[in-house]
């Protein structure tokens, strides 16, 4: 069976930003989701739309994704991507399309960290987790 790298929900370094949140399952595959008009594109925003991960199956956020490699195909990750998407009501080809877009973005995004490293999302950049004191998190 093939390997792929992806991003999955993790709890890994959770609390680290007082504004944290994790509502996927561990080991949730994740998506970037869409943001609102609410933050304006800061990701301290008080919806947190701009600083969030999607899981795929619970449409739940999280703060934290970790690169893992998965035992699946690429096109096994499309089909994940496509369900997600009809769950939330897209018609059927939009869905499909979304879904290639969506799985191949992510995947070059996994593919630019080493497994195991734990990322997040600041607005339009993914980057990787670094300790953040407490301090510096609420500014």
């Amino acid at each position: 069976m093939p390997t792929l790298a992806v991003l999955v929900a993790t709890d890994r370094t959770q609390r680290d930003r007082v504004n944290d949140f994790n509502w996927c399952s561990p080991g949730e595959l994740v998506d970037i989701g869409s943001d609102c008009d609410r933050d304006r594109g800061s990701p301290d925003g008080a919806c947190g739309c701009c600083r969030s991960f999607t899981g795929l199956d619970s449409r739940r956020a999280t703060t934290t994704a970790e690169v893992v490699r998965r035992p699946m195909s690429f096109a096994e990750y499309v089909a994940a991507h496509h369900a997600s998407l009809l769950r939330i009501g897209l018609p059927g080809d939009t869905a499909r399309e979304r879904g290639v877009e969506a799985a191949r973005d992510m995947v070059r995004l996994a593919a630019a960290f080493p497994v195991g490293t734990v990322v997040e999302r600041r607005g339009e950049q993914i980057v990787e987790r670094l300790h953040v004191p407490h301090e510096e998190a609420a500014s």
